[in-house]
This record gives C-alpha cells, structure tokens and sequence, in this order.
C-alpha cells in the first residue's frame, strides 16, 4: 500500500519520522494511533502540553503526565489523550509544514480513517474584540487571495486553500452559546512584524497612517483576522485529503494596538477558550 499523495511511501517500509523522533522500526504505529480521530495542534510546545493534560483529563479522567512521543528531539512534542493526537508545529507555514509531512506519514502507518485536524492558537483581531474566538470560514494571502504559494523543484506552486463549511458550521454550534464567537475570513502571513503592519519590528519604512488604511482594507474585505499558518494548514491538509478547522482566539483588536494591554491572567483564560471548543466539538463526534 502507498501514499495516495507520495507513491514512494509504503506502508510497510522502515521510516524515520526525524523531526518528531519516531521510527516505523521502533515503534508500532497502528498499536499506538490506529484509534485517533482528531489531530489538534497549535504553536507552542507548553500551550500543547496544558492541552494534552486537560484532554486527557476531561476524556479519560487520566491526570498523569502525558507521554511525549516526540521526547528524544526539541523541535516538536507529541502526545496522545484518547483518540486525540496533540502537536505543537512552531511559528509560520515553514515550521508547520514540517511537523504535517510527519504526521500524515504518522497517520499512513497507523492505518487511521475519517482524522480532522484542528488548529488552536491566537490570533490578532481586525474589528473584533480580545477574547473572540474566530472560527475560519475562508483564508486569504497578504494580497488577500485564497491562495497559498510555495516553491517546488525551483518553480512556485499556487496551490489554492479549502475550508470545509459544514466543518466551520458544526464548530459552530458547538460553542456559539458559551463564548464570543466569530466565523469569518482569515489573513495569514509568514511575518509577525511588517506583513501583518506593526509598527514595533526592528525593520519599519511605513507609518501609523499607513498600517490604519491596510487594517481598515482587511476589515473592509471581511477579514476579522490575522495569524501567520492558517493558509499552510488548508492547503496541506486538503492536498493530503484531510478535513481541517482553525480555531483562534483574539488577544488583541488590531484597530486600536498592536500590543496586548490585558491583565496576563486575563490573557491566559482567553488562550484556554479554544482548547475548551475543541473538547465541545470532540465530544459532539464521538
């Protein structure tokens, strides 16, 4: 059996899954993530290990330590909670497109069907208040096409991005009674400081008036969000043949700072609101 996306994978080939520090060789795959049904992932290896500590605890009732699969590297972290796979993939569409070649492979060799990935994370709002949680319902570049470019044997690629709306519509639901929620178009860059217009980087030739008119252009397009790996992830997972949701919550309205200014108390609750969605739309599946 191959990889409907690389026929040079087999399933049963010996295979170093090196940046997550996992061998087909060493570890049986389909024992230990045949059952997974989810993959949530996010940018921070701590923010995914308090996930994988509340998942296991709300699904399983386990409150030990989770076992981190990916221990013997410091790149990523892997942990498992039931039938849901956790990851952290970094900052921007290069990290993350690593750690998603490894775990479409992982999931090859488990044998695992019907998986949906989530990512949770943060997010800069454009037009909506701190402690929103947008649920993406269309991704967009810099130049705000849904589109997603990358480089290929030397040549680029424009591959286009793909949001499942029952998906978006289902999530939804799920958790539009508990929170602030949003659905709404997603801006991703590969740049935290001048794509997205702070004025804060090392590097800056443009001005306050400047980054209000690009802003006040993204809110005009019906972007009520910004974050750097939301194209990565659609595009990826739809090449790969993987339904895919992201879930972010906004620390900051990007029409009035660039900066959060809420208590870090306040912060750290808001960062724990997508984690608590994901536990509602999980349940709902299983």
């Amino acid at each position: 059996m191959e990889l409907k996306t690389n026929p040079h994978i087999k399933l049963n080939a010996d295979d170093y899954l090196y940046h997550l520090d996992l061998e087909t060789s060493k570890l049986d795959f389909k024992k230990e993530f045949n059952d997974v049904k989810f993959v949530c992932i996010g940018g921070s290896p701590t923010r995914m290990l308090n996930f994988a500590k509340f998942m296991s605890k709300q699904l399983t009732g386990n409150t030990e330590e989770p076992r981190n699969y990916a221990k013997g590297t410091d790149r990523y972290c892997l942990y498992k909670a039931g039938p849901v796979l956790i990851a952290n993939h970094g900052i921007g569409t290069a990290s993350l497109s690593v750690v998603l070649n490894e775990l479409f492979k992982l999931l090859f060799y488990a044998q695992c069907s019907n998986v949906i990935f989530l990512r949770l994370g943060t997010c800069g709002g454009i037009g909506v208040e701190g402690g929103t949680v947008v649920i993406t319902d269309k991704a967009v570049n810099g130049e705000l096409e849904p589109i997603f470019s990358y480089m290929k044997l030397g040549k680029r690629i424009n591959s286009p991005t793909y949001v499942d709306s029952d998906l978006v519509n289902e999530i939804y639901n799920c958790c539009k009674d508990n929170f602030n929620v949003a659905r709404g178009t997603t801006c991703s860059v590969d740049c935290f400081y001048e794509a997205q217009g702070r004025l804060d980087g090392a590097l800056c030739d443009y001005f306050e008036n400047d980054k209000q008119d690009f802003i006040k252009r993204l809110q005009d397009k019906g972007v009520i969000n910004m974050e750097m790996e939301g194209l990565g992830l659609f595009s990826y997972c739809h090449r790969a043949g993987f339904k895919a949701a992201m879930i972010a919550v906004t620390i900051v309205n990007r029409l009035v700072e660039d900066v959060p200014t809420s208590e870090i108390d306040v912060i750290k609750e808001w960062e724990e609101r997508p984690f608590k969605v994901a536990l509602q739309f999980i349940r709902s599946k299983l």
